[in-house]
């Protein structure tokens, strides 16, 4: 697989947010869908598996999870709240933001594209 196409995950409560980029920079996905917690236990997974098939690279996630509950529900954190990585991607975990920026619509996803610089930039 070629470099490293970076996904920014927000999993809340309420939505779960992606945002998918090329090493370039270039977006290759956008989504809001509804709660992480009500979603299937391996949706997430699968979703992430298809993307690192479509961009044909392995994924660095950058993950913020509103509660470790909801990461490990998706498969994405073990029991003791560490990353779960795989074949199709790494997952990096950062602190759920207090202060989080209000979601105007679809478009806007800036604090999403900010979690690799927060994070160090790790790509």
């Amino acid at each position: 697989m070629s470099p490293k196409a970076i996904v920014r995950m927000t999993l809340t409560e309420h939505a779960t947010r992606v945002l998918v980029t090329e090493p370039s920079g270039n977006e290759v996905l956008k989504a809001h869908f509804p709660s992480a917690s009500g979603a299937h236990r391996l949706a997430t997974r699968t979703l992430l598996e298809a993307v690192a098939h479509l961009c044909n690279a392995r994924l660095h996630v950058v993950l913020s999870a509103e509660s470790e509950a909801i990461g490990f529900a998706q498969g994405l954190v073990d029991g003791l709240g560490l990353s779960v990585d795989t074949v199709y991607y790494d997952v990096e975990l950062l602190q759920h933001g207090e202060g989080r920026r209000r979601l105007r619509g679809l478009g806007d996803f800036r604090d999403l594209r900010a979690l690799t610089v927060i994070a160090g930039g790790k790509p």
